[in-house]
This record gives structure tokens, C-alpha cells and sequence, in this order.
């Protein structure tokens, strides 16, 4: 059955499709709440472009797009830890699919894919039907620890690995007592969140103005997410503090029987300890006892992650052009040139910043020594 497609480019209609959107969701990262979030903090010099479709009333598919200049865009960026299409059943992601290659305008960008699954090969398949020009463009490996079986046959094969972060550990218990919270919803959201955002802003992150509140937008965003996973009782935090001093923190949300890493952060006054090692240890003990699928660490690939990583799972950017002069021109840039000129300046500076020059932020990326 054909549905009907609706392009949403209203705020009011954007809201209003809160209850059947959400029937749709397959994570937190689909879910309303959070495209209302980010489309309150990182909208500027977008528009509004969602397209959706619907079968007998019913709302089927739902493509998270905006308008930026010509171009299509997925509603992410360094914050959004993966996109995918919603949609009830195959033909409604590919009807949503085709609607958004047909839609006026000039390139399509879909940001960050999950490389093996679905979303990839049915937007492939569109971009075929359409006879778009395609290339994809690796983006964030995101690591993951499968928490299903015993904790003890887990730990085994990591005990060398593990040595010094749990020798740290027993030393933070003897020298202090430390208060560990672990995977527990907050008793005060509001004095909770503003002591992990300030923990997280008092280290490196905050000198670099990468923090959460080192930006109004980005810190607008992450207290509307904590505020709206609160009240449906997805947001939980682990924390460890000494003395009443925060030294390890966690912002995270519990969904779909998965521990996803927002944000963590750690007090570089208690680097000896480890903190940030310890509470992550501890979080994915709790994580096996609570009978949780995974914690989903989230964002890029890290040396502080690798240590608790056991899969992983990584993104692409696509990126469509119509077969026309500027879509010509543009498939040629991003396949040819831009990788040529990458390759180039690695050459002549290895192991430097990307000549793009941007500032790469990483959820979950806070590195917790």
C-alpha cells in the first residue's frame, strides 16, 4: 500500500507528531524528545524539512531532515551519536527514501549511518533508483561491551589490562571512602547535572572549549535531553565522590535494556586514583548484575576505551549528488580532491589536526583517567 507523504517544515506540526513518532523509535537516539532538543539548540541558519508518511491516518516513516542552504541534511551533528530511518516495515523506509531523493534541492547528507544494518543498504538501494551519484565517508567508531553472561568470565581475559585500574581502585578505597553511585536515576536532577556539567568543564575539555558548558547551545541541549529522559525514567548517572567531592561522573540514559554514555567526566586533581577508570569498571560490573544487554560507550574509538571494549560499531557519512553540473561538481570535490588533499597534508604533517581545521567533539569522549 502507497502512503501519503508529508513534509514537515512547521514547528507546531513537528510537535504534534510526538505520540506516533515515538511508536517508531528504536533507541533514544529516534525518539522525539531528541530531535526536539536538538532542533531547540543547533536549528540556527537551518529550516525545518522533515519528511514523513502515512498509511489510513497512521504515521509509518519518519526521515529527520532539515534544509541547510540547497542541501538536505540529516537533524544531527557531533552530538548525535548515530541516525537511522523510522519506519514501521521495509516499504515504508523505502517510500520515505525515495520521497526525500525526489524532494527539490541538491545534495542529500545522511550523518552518522550505522555501517552494517538497514538504514545503509535501503539508502544505497534509493540512491540507485534515483540515479544519484554516492559516496561514503567513514565517520566515528563507536565502541561496545556485550553485558549479558557473568561478569567473572567477561573480566578474565582482561586482568592484565585491568591491573592498575583496579590496583587504583583498592588504593581509592583505602586511602578514602569513596561514595559510588551506580546506574541509578538522580534523586535531584538539577544540582546533579550541574555538578557533572561543572566537573566535566573544570578539566581539559573546559580549557579546550569543548565542554558542555563551554557553549549556551550545547549546554541548552544535553539539560533538555537529562530533562526529558528524567521524566520518562530513562536518565540514570553513576558517580563516584570523595568527601563529598564529585571526582567521577556519568550522564547516561538506560533504553532498550542498554547503558548508553552520553557524557562522562573525571577530576584531574584525582588523576592518581583513576577515577574515571574506576567508576567505569565498577558501571560495567553493575551493568552485568543488572542483566543489561550492552554498555554503548558512543562516539569515537578512544586508547581509555579499548580496555572494556568487546564489539563495536562503526558509522558512515552518505552523501548523494543529482547528475547535474553542480552535483557533478560536488561528487568530484568530496570523492577525489577532498581525500587527495587529506592524504597530502598527512604527508607533510603527520599526526596533525585535520586541515579542515574543525573541533571534533566525542559523546561519551571525556577521556577518564
Amino acid at each position: 500500500m502507497t502512503g501519503r507523504v508529508e513534509w514537515v517544515t512547521d514547528r507546531a506540526r513537528f510537535g504534534e507528531l510526538r505520540e506516533g513518532w515515538d511508536r517508531l523509535a528504536r533507541g533514544p537516539f529516534q525518539r522525539h524528545a531528541w530531535y526536539e532538543a536538538w532542533w531547540s539548540s543547533f536549528s540556527s541558519g537551518r529550516r525545518l524539512a522533515i519528511c514523513t508518511v502515512w498509511r489510513t491516518g497512521e504515521l509509518v516513516a519518519v526521515l529527520p531532515l532539515c534544509r541547510h542552504g540547497l542541501r538536505l541534511e540529516a537533524m544531527t551533528n557531533v552530538h548525535s551519536p548515530v541516525f537511522e530511518v523510522l519506519a514501521r516495515d521495509p516499504a515504508a523506509t523505502t517510500e520515505v527514501l525515495d520521497a526525500a531523493l525526489a524532494a527539490p534541492g541538491g545534495e542529500l547528507r545522511l550523518s552518522p549511518l550505522p555501517r552494517e544494518g538497514p538504514t545503509l543498504e535501503r539508502s544505497l538501494d534509493a540512491c540507485g533508483r534515483a540515479r544519484r551519484l554516492v559516496t561514503l565517508e567513514p565517520q566515528h567508531v563507536s565502541p561496545i561491551t556485550d553485558t549479558t553472561g557473568d561478569f567473572a568470565t567477561y573480566r578474565e581475559p582482561r586482568k592484565h589490562a585491568w591491573r592498575e585500574i583496579e590496583r587504583r581502585s583498592r588504593r581509592l578505597a583505602r586511602e578514602h571512602t569513596p561514595e559510588i553511585l551506580l546506574v541509578e536515576p538522580p534523586t535531584d536532577l538539577e544540582r546533579a547535572l550541574s555538578r557533572g556539567i561543572a566537573l566535566e568543564a573544570s578539566g581539559w575539555k573546559g580549557k579546550e572549549g569543548t565542554a558542555i558548558a563551554s557553549h549556551e547551545d550545547t549546554r541548552t541541549f544535553y539539560a533538555s535531553i537529562a530533562r526529558a529522559f528524567h521524566a520518562s525514567g530513562e536518565l540514570t548517572l553513576s558517580s563516584i565522590a570523595v568527601d563529598g567531592r564529585l571526582v567521577a561522573f556519568d550522564l547516561a540514559l538506560l533504553e532498550g535494556n542498554r547503558y548508553w554514555l552520553l557524557k562522562t567526566a573525571y577530576d584531574e586533581a584525582f588523576r592518581s586514583l583513576a577515577p574515571g577508570l574506576v567508576l567505569r569498571r565498577h558501571a560495567i560490573e553493575r551493568c552485568f548484575e543488572l542483566g543489561l544487554s550492552a554498555h554503548e560507550f558512543l562516539g569515537h574509538t578512544m586508547d581509555w576505551k579499548r580496555p572494556f571494549a568487546s564489539d563495536e560499531r562503526a558509522h558512515v557519512r552518505l552523501l548523494a549528488y543529482r547528475r547535474r553540473p553542480d552535483g557533478l561538481i560536488g561528487y568530484g570535490v568530496r570523492r577525489y580532491a577532498r581525500p587527495m588533499a587529506v592524504r597530502a597534508y598527512r604527508r607533510v604533517r603527520p599526526g596533525g589536526p585535520h586541515p579542515s581545521g574543525r573541533t571534533v567533539a566525542d559523546p561519551g569522549g571525556n577521556s577518564p583517567r
